[in-house]
């Protein structure tokens, strides 16, 4: 039993959480490699190439973001949605990636997540 802990524990450390809560609601995120047309899903933030999308379902909303290549951050966005990993003198923060959303009006909508992956 403990081995299967310890390997889980491996897999989850080296692979993007999946699911997370956004203010209040589930959120699920899958992220692809599709450089070669080959839609690999991505477990390690620092293999994504430059045809890398993620897919978020969140409530009603289904959004396919392409990567957008910003220094200190992993993001996508389409300018209307954003998914962003941001860069800390610690690594990747994972685990609270930000989430926003800007309106017709230009107001940006700050989304709070946070990861559900239970420690």
């Amino acid at each position: 039993m403990n081995l299967f802990s310890l390997l889980l524990s491996l897999i989850i450390a080296i692979s993007p959480p999946s699911q997370f809560d956004c203010d209040g609601d589930n959120l699920f995120v899958s992220i692809r490699n599709n450089l070669n047309g080959d839609f690999a899903l991505v477990t390690d933030l620092e293999k994504i190439d430059e045809g890398a999308f993620v897919v978020l379902d969140w409530k009603d909303i289904h959004l396919m973001l392409p990567v957008s290549f910003q220094k200190g951050e992993i993001s996508f966005t389409d300018k209307k949605w954003l998914w962003s990993y941001q860069d800390n003198k610690t690594g990747l923060h994972e685990e609270n990636p930000r989430f926003a959303q800007r309106l017709p009006s230009g107001k940006i909508i700050e989304h709070e997540c946070k990861s559900s992956v239970l420690n």
